[in-house]
């Protein structure tokens, strides 16, 4: 079912169950006062017609004319003894008299309905007769004016629901149709999209604050989180691209040379293969980083166990101190080992990485602060290089991101360090901070905690 069906079902049902409603309350409280007022009649009339008979010398020779005399015009007068046998039945219609006979010694009112759905009052009210003997002066009238006042009451009540339906009912097409105008008119342009391979926003309605208008909003906002992905992505693929053409070029180059003068030149031939194979392993490493970020591998597989933090930090320094013939050194504020939960592969991984970068791009010593914290440990490597930029912090941990290109390059940088390092550092709950200036060198922290 259409939303606009929804709404006009919604507005004209709970408009006809409030119409309904209000006028039963309206017909009930009528009828109740009606009933009230033509109750308190009937017994006022009851009341004199007993205080005439109690004013009568000769009750018997003037009862007859007496009761006659207050006969209502629909209605009747009855006398019953205590044997519940009338003793006088005087009655304007002769139907009135199959209405209920009883006697009574104490005064009693009801309100019935006749065969025919006529409504009619008895009123009973007890006597003393003329042979001390007590009767029941039973006085009945039936309620056609009530009737015919409740029946007009129903025809009224009838049109004038009529008159608030149907204008509800128009009124619900027309909320209807403005609800839902604005959801078709969106949802024509989100099936509209892309448009030439191209995600495109959606106009906003003039001056909306409502929910539509949060929900094109939202909308646009969800498109420029697409663009901004689709842009990542694409320059994710040039740039692997890119970075995979260089040594693709140098293989091929290589093979080329192999091919024309390799079986006659031995020294060709060592220097291809020692090329060739250098390159491939450079391709492997940016293919495996590559492959890490775009699994998340960092994230989905990170086993935390105790790891002793300044013998992981002291086995890095080790490998690199010989591998770059660097001074390397690690400042710690005690003696005492810090151990902290973590994945201790991906930790030597990330603060190797650090580490490294740190020996690539610096010519001076690299010093590594381990400070123990309330929470957390932090791991600071300091450098003596060329520094980075306010520009360069902020990118410096996107993917294939590097400050220097022709500097990274021939350093072996892929640009694919950092992203890796910060995903590690995320995955354990941790952060990096930058503390850089131009030509001072600069200050990586990693704040892991306990």
């Amino acid at each position: 079912m259409k939303l606009g069906t929804k709404v006009q079902l919604f507005l004209s049902i709970g408009m006809v169950i409030v119409v309904v409603f209000v006028n039963s309350v309206v017909y009930f409280l009528y009828e109740s006062r009606v009933s009230e007022n033509e109750i308190a009649r009937v017994k006022e009339d009851a009341l004199s017609i007993m205080e005439a008979i109690a004013q009568q010398d000769e009750i018997n020779v003037d009862s007859s004319r007496l009761l006659k005399a207050f006969l209502p015009a629909n209605g009747m007068i009855r006398i019953i003894d205590e044997t519940n046998h009338p003793i006088h039945n005087y009655a304007k219609d002769a139907s009135y008299h199959n209405w209920p006979v009883q006697y009574t010694d104490k005064e009693m009112t009801t309100l019935n309905h006749s065969s025919d759905d006529i409504p009619y009052v008895q009123v009973a009210i007890p006597v003393i007769w003329n042979d001390g003997s007590i009767v029941t002066l039973q006085v009945s009238e039936a309620l056609y004016s009530m009737k015919d006042a409740l029946n007009r009451l129903q025809v009224v009540l009838l049109i004038t629901s009529l008159f608030m339906i149907i204008p509800a009912i128009l009124a619900g097409i027309m909320i209807a149709h403005y609800v839902t105008k604005p959801i078709k008119r969106l949802t024509r342009e989100i099936n509209s999209n892309p448009k030439n391979g191209k995600w495109e926003k959606i106009s906003i309605t003039a001056n909306g604050k409502d929910e539509i208008a949060e929900m094109q909003l939202a909308y646009n906002q969800m498109i420029d989180r697409i663009d901004e992905n689709m842009a990542k992505q694409a320059r994710f693929v040039s740039d692997a691209s890119h970075e995979l053409k260089t040594p693709l070029s140098v293989i091929t180059s290589y093979t080329e040379l192999l091919q024309r003068r390799g079986k006659e030149r031995t020294e060709i031939f060592d220097e291809a293969v020692d090329a060739i194979l250098s390159e491939a392993g450079r391709m492997k490493h940016i293919t495996e980083q590559m492959l890490m970020l775009a699994k998340n591998e960092t994230i989905e597989n990170v086993r935390f166990a105790p790891v002793n933090i300044t013998d992981l930090i002291r086995e890095v320094v080790r490998s690199l101190s010989i591998a770059y013939n660097r001074d390397i050194h690690l400042y710690e504020e005690s003696p005492l080992s810090r151990m902290v939960s973590a994945d201790k592969q991906k930790l030597y991984q990330a603060i190797y990485i650090l580490v490294d970068n740190a020996c690539k791009y610096s010519d001076k010593e690299i010093n590594i602060y381990l400070v123990d914290k309330e929470e957390h440990v932090l791991i600071s490597v300091h450098d003596f290089g060329d520094g980075l930029s306010e520009n360069d912090q902020k990118l410096v941990f996107d993917r294939f991101y590097r400050v220097d290109k022709a500097r990274s390059r021939k350093a072996g940088g892929s640009g694919l360090g950092l992203a890796i390092c910060k995903a590690i550092i995320d995955a354990h709950g941790g952060y990096i901070t930058i503390d850089s200036q131009l030509k001072k060198g600069s200050t990586f922290s990693i704040h892991i905690p306990k």
